[in-house]
Order: structure tokens, then C-alpha cells, then sequence
């Protein structure tokens, strides 16, 4: 039901009636919180047809609100309602479950309300269902890797063996010039050499597209791998910090990590011209933390446009793998994009519960 604030004059009022009526007619979910007790003054009809719950079963109290937020996103969405007077709202996508076990996706943007005195006296928030967004998500996602794996298995199995073929030839060929036309060996041993250089080069970059053995301690090696080609085809000084201790069970989860830190690295590369990269690997208990540091900086709006980008598609990885993401800034240039995932039991794979969206059960 409406809100009836005597404190609300009446252009304030007849601002939120509009704001509601076009948060109803797009089939959004609004609602209004009074902070200090929490209680939710108004919930929009459209609540009922997400959450699956009825308006009345919130009994005006926040807590019930939370209650439905999955257990891995309720203390982040805590904090951030505890938080939002100091910072001035939030934009936010969590999981809720349904009374089925169904996960829905939701995207959800608050912001507080101020009177006259400057003192916060309503939260206003309106909440989408994203889930068919999400499933689109990891679908491209999915056809993204897929189709790297192939390209790259195709590269290691075609055109890999194929130079290694012709430099075994060419040395032969070198052999038999020695004593015929030294001149025409040495000529032959460079084209070797070349040849040599090029089947390095095209491993390392059928590793970057299908790294193998990546659970266990296999993302710390291949961390150390992307390093290194980073290091010696950019210029840039790319290392790898990363503990021979951590060991992913989930083989899913360490290849969003490795996608993570690969995009980590290239939009640094791209958009900020760093001189120095580091790589960092470690695991805390069950918690496995990944975070790409670098020195540079983006010097216009279009590099920082195009940082955002590459910044939500490791948001999204990083959602996939059940992980949570936090980006720092330092005054004097560099960013550091930082990577916490809560390894889950054998029983409890990243399939078989986080990203299961439509008809999912928690």
C-alpha cells in the first residue's frame, strides 16, 4: 500500500506515486524502506511473481526481505543496505531462492531519500529478475570457450606438428649441405632456427587458448606460463606470485580463474600501459585468492570506457565461479583487480548449484 508520510509535502509524494506507477507498469519490483527499524513500507506487486512469495509474507520487516537472498549473497547485500547512508546507494545483482529451491537472478539499485533537514528517512530501491540475462551470459560464455579450446587444440594438433615436420626436414636438409655447401647449411640451420621460434610461439598460443590440467596445482603452473608469454611478446614485465600450496578441486572454476587473470592482463595491457604486471595466486584455508596488479594508467575516457568492459566480463567470470570481485585504485596510477573465490565440497560443484538458473534448485 502507498506510503503516508506527513513529513512528505506534496510534490514528494506525488514524485514517488509516479516513480511507482512506472516501476508496476515495466514489471519491476519497487519498494520503500523506513531505515531506522528497517521496516518496508511499500512492496510493488510485481514481488509476488519474482520471489514467488506473497507481499504480506515480509510482515514490513527487512528481514524477511534477506532471508530470501541466497546464503552466499546475503552478508555482501547486508553490508551494502547497512552502508548505503555513506555511500549514497547501491547498484547490485544476487541470487534469491523461491519456497520451490528455484535461483533467480536479480538486479537490484537503492538509493536513500533525504527531508528538508538532510536526514535519510526512506530507502527507495527498484529490483529487476535478470536470470534469462544471466543464462544469455553464460551461454556466450560457454560458446566463447568452447571455441577457444577447439582453436587451440586445433592449432597444437594442425599447424604445430605441421612445422615440426618441415624443421626436421630442414634439418636434414642442413646435414646433408654440411659437407656438399657449408653456405648453403648455414642458411638452412637459420631457416631452422626460425622455424624453431615459430613452433614456440604457436604452443604458447595453443596454451593461452586450451590450457590442460588446470585443477589441482595446474593453475599455478599455468599462471607462471601466461606470465612468462606475456613477459617475452609484450615488453612489459609480467610475473607470476602464485603458491605452489593452492590446489582448485573444481576444473570450471580454475578455468573462469585463468580467463579471469588472462582478461585482467590484456585490458592492463590495452588500456593502461603498464611497465610491470604481477600475478598473484595464494590460498587461505578453502578460500583461493587471484589478483593482477599493474603500474599503469588510463589516460582518457574512451581507455576507461573500454576498461568498464573488460571489467564486466571478468565481473561475470568471477560471479560464475562464486567468487567475489573488488577493484582498487592507487593515487598515483596502477589498478588491482582481486579475485576471492570459497572453494565448495565435491558435492557441491559450481554446476550443480550456483549457476543451475532456470528451475535450479539451491
Amino acid at each position: 500500500m502507498p506510503v503516508q508520510d506527513p513529513n512528505q509535502d506534496g510534490e514528494t509524494r506525488a514524485n514517488q506515486d509516479s516513480f511507482r506507477k512506472l516501476a508496476e507498469a515495466i514489471g519491476a519490483v519497487y519498494r520503500l524502506v523506513e531505515p531506522a527499524e528497517g521496516q518496508i513500507v511499500y512492496i510493488s506487486p510485481g514481488f509476488e511473481e519474482i520471489w514467488g512469495r506473497t507481499c504480506e509474507s515480509l510482515n514490513v520487516s527487512s528481514r524477511a526481505w534477506f532471508d530470501a537472498i541466497h546464503v552466499e549473497d546475503r552478508d555482501r547485500m547486508l553490508d551494502l543496505g547497512l552502508s548505503i547512508h555513506k555511500r549514497g546507494g547501491y547498484n547490485e545483482e544476487f541470487r534469491i531462492v523461491r519456497p520451490d529451491g528455484t535461483i533467480r537472478w536479480i538486479h537490484d539499485r537503492a538509493l536513500p531519500i533525504r527531508n528538508e533537514a538532510g536526514q535519510v528517512h526512506l530507502i527507495a530501491a527498484i529490483s529487476e529478475d535478470i536470470t534469462e540475462r544471466k543464462l544469455l551470459e553464460r551461454e556466450i560464455i560457454e560458446i566463447n570457450d568452447r571455441e577457444r579450446s577447439q582453436l587451440g587444440q586445433d592449432l597444437h594438433d594442425g599447424i604445430c606438428q605441421q612445422l615440426v615436420s618441415i624443421a626436421f626436414a630442414t634439418d636434414l636438409l642442413r646435414r646433408d649441405l654440411l659437407a656438399k655447401s657449408p653456405g648453403e647449411a648455414v642458411r638452412a640451420a637459420k631457416i631452422t632456427a626460425l622455424l624453431d621460434s615459430a613452433i614456440t610461439q604457436a604452443r604458447n598460443l595453443s596454451q593461452a587458448l586450451c590450457p590442460l590440467n588446470l585443477a589441482g596445482d595446474g593453475l599455478t603452473l599455468a599462471l607462471r606460463g601466461l606470465a612468462a608469454n606475456i613477459s617475452h611478446g609484450s615488453g612489459v614485465v609480467c610475473g607470476a606470485d602464485c603458491s605452489d600450496s593452492a590446489f582448485i578441486h573444481d576444473f570450471a572454476v580454475a578455468t573462469h580463474l585463468y580467463r579471469i587473470a588472462q582478461e585482467a592482463v590484456q585490458i592492463a595491457l590495452k588500456h593502461s600501459n603498464p611497465s610491470q604486471i604481477l600475478i598473484r595466486l595464494s590460498q587461505d584455508e578453502d578460500c583461493i585468492h587471484l589478483s593482477v596488479t599493474d603500474n599503469g594508467m588510463r589516460s582518457n575516457p574512451e581507455e576507461e570506457h573500454n576498461f568498464e568492459i573488460g571489467l564486466s566480463i571478468i565481473k561475470f567470470r568471477t560471479n560464475m565461479a562464486g567468487g567475489r570481485l573488488s577493484v582498487q585504485h592507487t593515487p598515483s596510477g596502477g589498478t588491482t583487480i582481486s579475485c576471492a573465490f570459497q572453494q565448495k565440497t565435491a558435492r557441491e560443484t559450481l554446476h550443480d548449484t550456483d549457476f543451475q538458473l532456470l528451475g535450479a534448485k539451491a
